[in-house]
C-alpha cells in the first residue's frame, strides 16, 4: 500500500514521526512511503533513506501550495497521515483522494469539524497532559490496523551515517571513549534569538568563559572520558572565545587544554557527522533538539536541558526515551553542577 505523510516542519519533528514509519514498514512489507517535507527537513529525509520518495512544500506562498497540490493529485495514496498538525497540510489533504485519512490536530475545534467527515482524528496538544507523543503514534498505528513496538523507536541502523562522517581522518570513534556536548546557540539567549525570536523569553544560562573551562575540566575528570564539543549554525561568544584559546588542528577541529586532559571542539560540521558521533558516544549533553532523538534512537545516555515551564511539553515528546534525564535551564554555575552530578 502507499502512504503519504505530511511533515512540513523541522528535522526533529520528522524524527518524532519516524517510529510510525518504522511500524508501517514492519507491518506492511510492500509499503511505499511518501513524505511531504519542508525546505528545513527535506535534505535529511532524502538522505536518511527512511522513506521512498519526498514531495517538498517550498514555501508558505499560495502558488507553492497549489503547485504541490497538483503534483500530489497525480498520485493515488491508500493512506494519508497529517503528522505535522499544520492547517496547510490539513487543507491540502482534503483535496486528495484516499481510502483512509488520519488527522493529528492541535485544536479541539479543528477536531470537532473534521470528525463530522472523517473517522480518524486525534487531538494532540499540551493541554492533554497525560497523552504522550507515543500515545499519538499508537493511535495512528491502530487506525492503520498496525501495532507499535518498542523496536520501532530505533529506526536508524548502526553506522547509518558513517559514510557521511567528515572527520574520520581526525577521530577513530570506535577506539575513542568520549562524551558529546552539543554547544549550539541555545546556550546563549542573544544568539538563539537570532533564529528563534521567542528565545529572548527563556532563562539566560549566562555562561562565563572561565567557569566554562573549569566545568569542562571537572566533567572530564568526573567521567574519565574525552569531551568533544559540537556547535550549531549560529556563532556564539563562548565558541569564538574557545577557538581563540585552543590549538587549531585542522579546518574543523580545535584541541582544548583541560588541566589533566584534552578535549576537542568541532566546528562547521554537518548534521550527519554529528549524528554519527552521537551514535558512538557514551553520553550526550545538549539543549533539546533533533539530536536528542538521534541519541535516543541509539539508546545513548542523555542529559537534556530544557526551559522549566516547558517540562510538560518535552515530557510528552520524550516519554518513550530510556537512559534520559531532564535538566532545567538555570544560571550556568548551578546548571553545570547538575550536569556533573548526573553524568
Amino acid at each position: 500500500m502507499d502512504y503519504l505523510i505530511f511533515r512540513t516542519d523541522r528535522i526533529g519533528d520528522f524524527l518524532i514521526t519516524s517510529p510510525l514509519i518504522n511500524a508501517i514498514k514492519r507491518n506492511d512489507s510492500k509499503s511505499k512511503i511518501y513524505v511531504v517535507a519542508s525546505s528545513k527537513n527535506k535534505n535529511f529525509i532524502k538522505d536518511c533513506n527512511l522513506v521512498d520518495e519526498i514531495f517538498v512544500l517550498k514555501s508558505k506562498k499560495t502558488k507553492d501550495k497549489l503547485k504541490l497540490l497538483f503534483e500530489l493529485r497525480k498520485n493515488k495514496f491508500d493512506n494519508i497521515i497529517i503528522a505535522d498538525k499544520k492547517n496547510r497540510s490539513i487543507l491540502l489533504s482534503i483535496f486528495l483522494n484516499s481510502k483512509n485519512k488520519i488527522f493529528n490536530v492541535s485544536k479541539k475545534l479543528q477536531g470537532k469539524i473534521l470528525k463530522i467527515f472523517y473517522e480518524n482524528v486525534f487531538i494532540d496538544n499540551d493541554n492533554l497532559k497525560h497523552q504522550s507523543a507515543k500515545d499519538i503514534l499508537k493511535h495512528n498505528c491502530s487506525s492503520l490496523n498496525f501495532d507499535l513496538k518498542k523496536e520501532d523507536f530505533h529506526y536508524l541502523k548502526p553506522d547509518q551515517f558513517k559514510n557521511k562522517f567528515l572527520h574520520s581522518d581526525t577521530f577513530d570513534l570506535d577506539k575513542l571513549d568520549f562524551l558529546l556536548f552539543h554547544c549550539d546557540e541555545k546556550w546563549e539567549i542573544q544568539n538563539y534569538a537570532k533564529s528563534f525570536e521567542k528565545a529572548i523569553e527563556y532563562t539566560d544560562i549566562n555562561i562565563n568563559f572561565k567557569d566554562f573551562i573549569i566545568f569542562l575540566s571537572d566533567l572530564s575528570k568526573k567521567t574519565s572520558k574525552k569531551i568533544i564539543l559540537t556547535t550549531g549554525t549560529i556563532e556564539t561568544d563562548i565558541i569564538n572565545e574557545l577557538k581563540r584559546s585552543s590549538k587549531q588542528i585542522n579546518e574543523f577541529v580545535y584541541e582544548i587544554s583541560l588541566n589533566e586532559s584534552k578535549g576537542y571542539l568541532l566546528i562547521n560540521s554537518n548534521f550527519f557527522s554529528v549524528s554519527h558521533m552521537i551514535s558512538k558516544s557514551s553520553l550526550f549533553i545538549s539543549c533539546h533538539g533533533a539530536f536528542t532523538h538521534i541519541a535516543s534512537n541509539y539508546n545513548i545516555k542523555i542529559l537534556d536541558v530544557i526551559e522549566k515551564n516547558k517540562t510538560i511539553h518535552y515530557t510528552k515528546i520524550t516519554s518513550h526515551m530510556n537512559n534520559y534525564k531532564i535538566l532545567h535551564r538555570d544560571n550556568f554555575l548551578k546548571l553545570s553542577k547538575d550536569i556533573i552530578n548526573n553524568s
